[in-house]
């Protein structure tokens, strides 16, 4: 099992919760998770696998994100992954009021080009979808900070 099925797993145990998850140095999200942790702090989306994006901080600003979080009232659960003992322990949760209703696992998959690999093949189509998409996001970022 990898990483993101893991996270899949959670995900479904929690309903409606963000689930991080820490994985060495840093704290993750994935999927539909990540795309929210996007949209309400700003993190940047990278492909974890193809059409699924992930989000990460480092461990030392957790506090940090989930005050941000909690200020927003969105409910979250925060897991800790000790490899040597091969187990996983729940250090935070909140109840809030907001709760993750996104269906999709990714941003935007043309546009991204970090991660381990393209999972796209760059050719003139994808390249100006990438384009058109960038352009779109970035006008609407422009009209949200007025």
């Amino acid at each position: 099992m990898s990483f993101g099925e893991m996270m899949e797993i959670l995900q479904h145990k929690n309903k409606g919760k963000i689930v991080i998850c820490n994985a060495g140095e840093f704290y993750l999200a994935v999927g539909k998770d990540a795309v929210l942790l996007n949209k309400l702090l700003d993190l940047k989306t990278i492909c974890l696998k193809p059409e699924v994006c992930k989000v990460g901080f480092p461990i030392t600003s957790l506090e940090k994100y989930t005050d941000l979080l909690q200020e927003k009232d969105y409910s979250y659960i925060v897991y800790y992954l000790n490899r040597q003992k091969t187990e996983l322990e729940v250090i935070l949760d909140y109840n809030g009021k907001q709760t993750n209703k996104l269906v999709g696992e990714n941003k935007n998959c043309y546009i991204c080009s970090k991660g381990t690999k393209k999972y796209k093949k760059p050719d003139q189509y994808i390249e100006a979808l990438a384009r058109l998409y960038e352009k779109e996001e970035n006008e609407n970022k422009r009209r949200e900070n007025g």
